[in-house]
């Protein structure tokens, strides 16, 4: 069973991380969740923990770890893209930093 922050287990299927930022008249949503892992006949196993932006022109937008501090760092990089998107949008700016440069760790798996 994957291990929280302090040691304890987390329940699969359940929602870790929601941050949700208002764009005009939308919402655009960053999930962090744990989803079960499946066998794999490939040398990768599936990943557990999955970042997903939700809403908006950046939605689906998604990256899977195996950890927590992954998940973590995955999360914060995703809330940071949504808030230059909305920065940009704001100064009239169109340029959208890359995923690696706004905080995503090397580490992960983006799909």
């Amino acid at each position: 069973m994957p291990r929280g922050p302090s040691g304890e287990g987390v329940s699969s299927g359940r929602t870790v991380a929601v941050t949700a930022i208002e764009h005009g008249n939308i919402v655009i949503t960053v999930a962090s969740l744990l989803r079960e892992s499946r066998p794999s006949r490939s040398a990768e196993t599936d990943s557990v923990f999955v970042t997903t932006i939700l809403g908006g022109p950046l939605g689906g937008e998604t990256w899977e770890g195996m950890t927590w501090s992954t998940m973590i760092r995955n999360h914060a990089g995703a809330v940071t893209r949504v808030a230059e998107f909305v920065a940009s949008k704001q100064d009239g700016q169109s340029d959208i930093e890359s995923p690696t440069s706004s905080g995503l760790g090397k580490h992960e798996r983006r799909l």
